[in-house]
Formats: C-alpha cells, structure tokens, sequence
C-alpha cells in the first residue's frame, strides 16, 4: 500500500513539474514573440536619381528683398461674407424667436428656500 501511495505522488510530481515546464516554455515564447513585434523597422529613405547634367545654380539672393510668387498672394477674408458694405460679418447663433420657445404651462416653480446655517459648535 505505501509502494503505491509512494508511485502516485511521484507521478503527481513528474506532472507537476511537466505542466510548470510547458507553462514556463510558453511564456518565453510569448515574450519572444512581442519583442520580436517590437523591433525597430527599416525606414527606407527615397532618393532623387542623379541626372547627368550638372545641377542648376541657386537663385541669387538679395537681402531685405522679396520673393517673387505667381500668382501673388491675396488677404485673407473671412468666409460668409455676402454683403460688400464693410460691415463684419456676424457669428454665432442667433437669439430663438419667441416661436421657437415652448410654450409656458402650469405653474412656476416656487421660489427656492433661503439657506440655513447652524450655530457654531462649541469645543469643550
């Protein structure tokens, strides 16, 4: 009878310790696997092909000149003008006709009671 009690608790420990095993196994495969998702890319860089002819000369520069754009540029204006008298424009909403209001039925609320304050509590 201890021979066999003896060989079960020996087959629970082998058990045992191939279940932590596997369990250790993969739990370093899962962690392989996230570094290995981790590691840093390849960023490819785009070069422009190299032409034969030598490369054109930069414009010349001149201090406290302008740049020349075409078309040249326009100021701004605000969007939703439609009236050219120089007026700005309005934004926001409008106040709501009193058509948009519901309308007012029962009775107003009662006015709302005063606040009360208790008397200063003594240290003793």
């Amino acid at each position: 009878m201890t021979e066999q009690v003896n060989e079960q608790k020996r087959l629970a420990f082998w058990q045992d310790g191939l279940f932590g095993s596997a369990m250790l196994v993969a739990g370093l495969l899962l962690i392989g696997g996230a570094l290995y998702q981790m590691r840093p890319q390849p960023t490819l860089q785009a070069q422009a092909p190299q032409s034969e002819s030598a490369p054109a000369a930069p414009a010349e520069s001149t201090p406290g000149g302008t740049r020349p754009t075409t078309p040249p540029p326009e100021p701004a204006r605000p969007q939703g003008r439609d009236d050219n008298d120089g007026r700005a424009p309005t934004t926001g909403a409008s106040p709501p006709a009193s058509s948009d209001r519901p309308p007012v039925t029962g009775t107003p609320l009662p006015q709302a009671p005063a606040e009360k304050s208790a008397p200063p509590i003594d240290r003793k």
